[in-house]
């Protein structure tokens, strides 16, 4: 496993952010990290890259905890994206390859040729889409063997979302590459994704490889008789099940998702006559 993340903890004053949070993502694959707005998503990955140091628990990178020499094989794409506004973009440019001594010139070059970077004005004058693909671009050029990436696609077009997805997939497919991803976009996830975690208040409530997600769960429609297994959460007027049998319909990611974040009690503000 390229990354083990065991019992991990934090509180901010009284406020518990994470609780015993649990999972491995393996080498060579794309691992999301579902949830949404204020689940611990993004306090999971700081603890994770030395952001944040975690009340409890333990952090394994490259099946170590992580030091120095293992920062020149991470590369991070942060919530706030790129902190030193003041800094041109040949300026990121400069400290970006005296910290990879694996930089690629060539990758950057490419991004910067596709997407027209200006690299001579203010990164804190980049429209927010520009500011995620520079960044994305600083960090495919590293030469990092794993990226950790806090919503990659947010304020990106559908097009250039697109693409993004297109890179991250052909990043994988390089010996030795993996992604971690940080997101609520379940579509963008399903199509890329091969294992999940599904994060609610602090606490993972499911993780899994996609293919063995799907296989495992059932969505059977109300008043159908409930077979063997564990009722997940309630779709409308249909239940997603774990189980073996074979009942009902073979549900999407999606609806997995949806079912363990929403739980077994459907929201309905309007009572029905």
């Amino acid at each position: 496993m390229v990354l083990q993340v065991q019992n991990l903890s934090k509180s901010f004053d009284s406020k518990r952010v994470l609780n015993e949070i649990t999972f491995e993502a393996p080498q060579g694959e794309i691992f999301s990290l579902i949830g949404p707005n204020g689940a611990g998503k993004t306090t999971t990955l700081r603890c994770i890259y030395g952001g944040l140091i975690p009340d409890e628990g333990k952090v394994k990178l490259f099946g170590e905890p992580l030091n120095s020499q293992g920062k020149t094989r991470l590369g991070v794409l942060t919530e706030d994206r790129l902190k030193f506004g003041r800094f041109r973009g040949e300026d990121y440019v400069r400290l970006w390859k005296m910290l990879y001594p694996r930089w690629s010139e060539r990758i950057f070059s490419s991004f910067a040729m596709h997407y027209q970077f200006d690299l001579s004005q203010k990164v804190e004058n980049y429209s927010m889409g520009i500011r995620t693909l520079f960044h994305l671009s600083l960090i495919l050029a590293s030469g990092a063997e794993l990226l950790l990436l806090d919503e990659p696609t947010q304020n990106l077009d559908p097009v250039i979302r697109q693409e993004v997805l297109e890179v991250l997939r052909d990043f994988v497919h390089q010996e030795g590459r993996s992604v971690v991803i940080s997101s609520h976009e379940l579509y963008e996830l399903e199509e890329i994704s091969t294992s999940f975690a599904i994060i609610r208040e602090g606490v993972v409530l499911y993780h899994d490889t996609m293919d063995h997600a799907k296989e495992s769960h059932r969505l059977v429609d109300s008043g159908e008789k409930i077979p063997v297994g564990n009722v997940v959460g309630v779709l409308g007027n249909r239940t997603l099940i774990k189980t073996d049998e074979e009942v009902g319909d073979f549900p999407t990611f999606k609806e997995i998702a949806l079912a363990y974040l929403q739980g077994k009690r459907a929201f309905v503000p309007f009572e029905m006559k």
